[in-house]
């Protein structure tokens, strides 16, 4: 099965939080269905699929964040799907080793959907016009805390959940942490296991 097919039933897969999430479903199957490649970082219009990941601390209080130099915020994680990327999950965890230095960030949960869907714009720079990002989302956990950076990222830093907000304080991290808070009672049955 190729990996547009794969993406798309993730896609199907996925239960969206909110109205605007299931708006970011529905854009994103329209972009599997179109001519070309969805994964190409030379698609423009409208975009193409990105990968990120939110890492949870092993108690699951804090998340781990990168201040992104071009884009002068804080995130989680992430970037372009590879073609020699196996899978969705496997590209995004090899993000969270090429910024932050963690190898070893388990996926959460059994579940193949995606944690989290996102689009948002990528503004216009000498090498590239403006376009968007299609970014399905995954969720990590570690067994420990330390964390490096690579050079496009100008810090690494564990977030107490509680304090996510205060550095990255779109609707889109509200939503995450609303899921977070849902998803924190599987975590600890998981650790009791």
């Amino acid at each position: 099965m190729d990996r547009t097919t794969l993406l798309s039933e993730l896609l199907t897969a996925h239960g969206p939080a909110d109205s605007v999430e299931s708006e970011y479903r529905r854009q994103m199957l329209a972009l599997t269905e179109s001519d070309g490649d969805p994964f190409s970082r030379r698609r423009f219009d409208p975009g193409h699929f990105t990968v990120s990941a939110f890492v949870l601390s092993p108690d699951g209080s804090s998340l781990l964040m990168i201040f992104h130099e071009k884009l002068r915020r804080w995130l989680q994680p992430g970037g372009h799907v590879e073609p020699s990327d196996r899978t969705l999950r496997a590209a995004a965890r090899r993000e969270v080793v090429e910024e932050t230095g963690l190898p070893e960030a388990e996926l959460v949960g059994d579940d193949p959907a995606a944690f989290d869907l996102d689009i948002h714009a990528i503004p216009q720079n000498e090498k590239e016009p403006g376009h968007l990002h299609h970014d399905l989302r995954f969720l990590f956990r570690v067994r420990s805390t330390p964390a490096s950076h690579s050079g496009d990222r100008d810090d690494v830093r564990w977030v107490g959940l509680d304090q996510a907000t205060a550095l990255n304080p779109e609707p889109a991290m509200k939503r995450i942490l609303k899921k977070l808070a849902a998803t924190r009672s599987t975590i600890e049955c998981q650790e009791e296991t």
